[in-house]
């Protein structure tokens, strides 16, 4: 591919259902990056055999060596019948240099598996197939970007390992901002993650510094921000779509984060716009 960050970009999606095996690869420069998202196999990293099940995340780094087993991981699950799928991607090249410089990723690591990085995996899957386009430039990026969130779960995963609470409250800023728009209450908070909600609270506040429902307002705030600003939404359409219920509840949260009335606001910038 013609990009100057990248010398090569491999990405694919692969379901077996009968044996099979690569040929042992010893990696020259890059990365090579496998998700295991069904069934099991075994990786042979740098002589170390890995016994993968769904959710086990694999980077084999410059230098050391990589072999695929799929059907006989013997001393795994002892399952007889073969269904195996996953996600990888091959790159290498000036970013991918840069990216893993200094890093000290692990060779295995179990991550959550995901729609937002499924989905990311899968349009960059679809950008390489399409040949009759200049899409180079956007093919980098959505390289970047699944580098980028692959690292990210590592990083917080690892670190949740330590600490339990870390995780639980790491699940529950997720969840948050995905449906910052639907009704959200403490108690469907803790009960989506098996605590009470005093321990939801106090476990969330630790890690971020604001008690949850104070974070989802703040989320809430920000989608109604940019509604306000860039859109011809009337401001209680904007406050609804962006999760609140109750208007003049909004406008004190609204002038209480941004220091004037959503309608202020609005004017404020749009002057600003037309000067």
């Amino acid at each position: 591919m013609e990009n100057s960050e990248f010398r090569y970009i491999h990405v694919g999606y692969s379901h077996h259902r009968a044996p099979h095996r690569n040929q042992l690869e010893r990696r020259k420069d890059g990365v090579l990056i496998r998700l295991q998202v069904n069934g099991t196999c075994r990786i042979d990293l740098n002589g170390i055999s890995h016994y993968m099940q769904s959710g086990d995340l694999v980077m084999s780094k410059p230098g050391g060596t990589y072999q695929l087993f799929i059907g006989e991981e013997s001393g795994g699950n002892g399952q007889s019948h073969v269904d195996s799928t996953d996600y990888y991607v091959v790159c290498g090249g000036e970013w991918v240099d840069h990216w893993l410089k200094g890093k000290e990723f692990p060779d295995v690591v179990r991550i959550e598996v995901n729609d937002d990085l499924l989905s990311l995996w899968r349009r960059l899957i679809l950008e390489k197939r399409n040949l009759h386009e200049n899409n180079a430039e956007i093919i980098a990026c959505f390289a970047k970007l699944l580098c980028l969130m692959i690292e990210r779960s590592i990083v917080t995963l690892l670190a949740a390992g330590c600490r339990k609470d870390h995780y639980i409250a790491y699940k529950l800023k997720q969840y948050i901002e995905k449906h910052a728009t639907e009704t959200l209450t403490l108690e469907m908070l803790a009960a989506r993650n098996g605590v009470s909600t005093s321990t939801a609270s106090h476990m969330f506040k630790h890690a971020f510094g604001v008690p949850p429902m104070r974070y989802a307002v703040e989320v809430r705030l920000s989608i109604a921000s940019d509604r306000i600003l860039y859109s011809d939404m009337r401001l209680e359409d904007a406050a609804e779509a962006s999760g609140f219920r109750s208007y003049p509840y909004f406008c004190r949260a609204f002038r209480a984060k941004y220091g004037k009335s959503p309608s202020d606001y609005r004017m404020q910038h749009r002057e600003a716009e037309d000067t």
